[in-house]
């Protein structure tokens, strides 16, 4: 049975508060009609399903000479896709740009706001120390403490921080190079995962090649899949060199399991059948490259020592008499045998260089940001792009970033694509640009456990436990295959080849959780955790009080839903509103209260889940 993407939200999202008037808001779906006015409206790149003249190239030159904002809607969707969730102040200000050009260029020219200095902060707000950097037992000691700060750090860039966009895309990155405080070493080691999330945020807009390498060789990865130790064959009696990151860093991080096209599709050999990139004998041939990586700590084997933080957070090194300095054979390659540093690079280079590389992280990116079944011709233009920036560099990320959220389908999909086109917003995403979009002021506290510790007081302890009330937090993730592939679909979608990743950390109790926790009483109890967020919701309480509902949905729709809000959404969460207003006769329902209740509407409606 054919089901259309748009319409498997009938399912899967509800209204909480409505009842059952609410049915037929959802089985009408979601509205499909977008602004004619965003970049790329040339007639030969909108044919859907036919072949797009425009080269990634021309892409990327059309992105250069600095396309117009021309509609709120189209501001708060470009927003949406490469922030945390656009706010009326940031739609303004994109505006006030005049360009989306001059938007990426501010993004990229931004410093990066790191992570460690937060940590390192938090640790001097205990001790009141001065240089902690070389104090392995502050770290040690207050690991706990560093964890909850890790959640904190993150939730306050995300929602606060000026580069967004790098941000953005850090987060994306961590989902496709993934490590996971889910690791029996990991876990005791927050200043590791945050030096490595920090990696990803300088390297957000380096070339690919870079990006890569500093990933191969940083502590928090040698240790995640267990190539930091890592020794030739025959060290020890029977062994054999660990494989893990060798087959990872293949079917997960560069090439993929098959031979792909440039617009990602797959190649096929003469029977019809998938052609695979690598053979067991690649996996083992590379294992042999990565030996000999350990920290500086001074010791190979990670059991000899590993206490310091200046090893968990510096690039590994190399001992030269772990390596196997033997010639290599790698996807048809020879590598006549080197030192460590020799062989990684150039098997990295190999990688680099294979032409999966460019279609296979492109998609995904796409997938992160835009949506998650692209077209072929979009994913063939964007790896052009990544092929050629136009100045002959190959793994320009700004380059691929920028076609990427400029592409003609970025802002026509639904047009083209009204079945397929968009993605279903990750629940972690669904919290910050809550808190973006209505200026959240953090206010947790842990309960119990920590009150009479030396940091209750102390500013750290504020949205860490959000990733607990909706199964997702960054660098958490059960497995290396992060908390969705960029191949999960319900059965349904699969039939059609089409995929919904995200829908694998979606549910029903999870919304409806947060929608009666964080919006409409400023809190979520889990556990031993108290998430608050306190709302500023002064201007849409004034408009209720005013009654003007159409003026408070025209900004709701624009500032959440990107003016995709259907009619048959709005016209049911008005009759709420207006019902709701008429019967106040006390004090148990405020005008606050019920412009709680309308965000909750929109944000738990189908009109929002899936972001178009």
């Amino acid at each position: 049975m054919y089901v259309p993407f748009k319409k498997l939200l009938t399912s899967l999202v509800l209204f909480p508060l409505l009842g059952s008037p609410a049915a037929g808001a959802v089985e009408t779906g979601i509205n499909t009609t977008a602004s004619s006015s965003g970049p790329g409206a040339q007639p030969n790149a909108l044919k859907p399903g036919g072949n797009d003249n425009a080269s990634a190239r021309d892409s990327f030159r059309f992105l250069i000479d600095g396309h117009r904002v021309t509609t709120t809607r189209d501001a708060s969707a470009f927003l949406g896709r490469a922030t945390f969730g656009p706010s009326r102040e940031s739609i303004n200000s994109l505006f006030k740009l005049g360009t989306y050009e001059a938007w990426l260029q501010e993004q990229f020219t931004l410093p990066p706001s790191l992570h460690m200095q937060w940590a390192e902060d938090n640790i001097r707000g205990i001790n009141g120390t001065g240089d902690i950097r070389d104090n392995p037992e502050d770290w040690k000691r207050h690991s706990d403490t560093l964890s909850y700060a890790q959640r904190d750090i993150w939730w306050h860039l995300a929602t606060q921080g000026q580069d967004q966009l790098r941000q953005r895309v850090a987060l994306a990155w961590s989902e496709i190079l993934v490590t996971s405080v889910n690791n029996g070493v990991l876990i005791t080691q927050p200043d590791a995962r945050i030096s490595y999330y920090d990696l990803l945020v300088r390297d957000a807009f380096s070339n690919f090649e870079q990006l890569l390498h500093d990933v191969t060789y940083h502590p928090t990865m040698g240790k995640y899949l267990s190539y930091l130790g890592n020794a030739k064959a025959g060290t020890s009696p029977g062994s054999h060199p660990d494989e893990n990151y060798a087959r990872e860093v293949m079917q997960l991080f560069t090439i993929g399991l098959y031979e792909l096209n440039p617009d990602g599709s797959r190649k096929l050999d003469a029977h019809g059948k998938p052609i695979a990139t690598y053979s067991q004998d690649d996996v083992r041939e590379m294992a042999r490259v990565f030996t000999g990586l350990t920290d500086q700590n001074g010791f190979f084997f990670p059991a000899d020592g590993d206490t310091t933080h200046f090893a968990r957070t510096q690039p590994m090194i190399a001992m030269e008499e772990y390596h196997d300095h033997g010639a290599k054979q790698i996807l048809g390659h020879s590598l006549p045998g080197g030192d460590t540093r020799t062989d990684i690079d150039a098997a990295l280079h190999i990688l680099f260089q294979h032409p999966n590389t460019g279609p296979f992280i492109c998609r995904q990116l796409i997938q992160r940001l835009v949506t998650s079944n692209p077209s072929p011709e979009y994913v063939a233009r964007v790896s052009q792009v990544f092929n050629d920036n136009g100045a002959g560099v190959r793994g320009d990320m700004r380059a691929v970033i920028s076609a990427i959220l400029v592409d003609a389908e970025a802002f026509h999909g639904a047009e083209l694509y009204p079945q397929h086109f968009g993605k279903f917003r990750e629940p972690l995403l669904f919290i910050t640009h809550l808190f973006r979009a209505f200026h959240a002021r953090d206010t947790t506290r842990i309960l119990n456990i920590y009150e009479d510790g030396p940091a209750y007081s102390y500013p750290s302890y504020h949205f860490h436990g959000t990733g607990f009330t909706r199964q997702e937090a960054p660098l958490e993730a059960l497995t290396v295959f992060n908390y969705f592939t960029p191949f999960d679909a319900p059965y349904s979608l699969r039939q059609q080849g089409l995929v919904a990743p995200e829908l694998e950390v979606y549910g029903k109790q999870g919304i409806d959780d947060l929608l009666m926790g964080i919006i409409t009483r400023n809190s979520f109890v889990y556990g031993t955790y108290n998430l608050s967020a306190e709302l500023q919701l002064q201007r849409e309480t004034a408009w209720i009080k005013r009654l003007e509902y159409d003026r408070l949905l025209d900004e709701l729709d624009i500032t959440l839903t990107a003016g995709q809000l259907s009619a048959s959404t709005r016209n049911a969460i008005r009759s709420y509103l207006v019902k709701r207003k008429e019967s106040l006769t006390d004090n148990s329902t405020t005008d606050e209260q019920l412009a709680r209740y309308v965000i909750g509407l929109i944000m738990t409606s189908p009109d929002y889940a899936l972001q178009r």
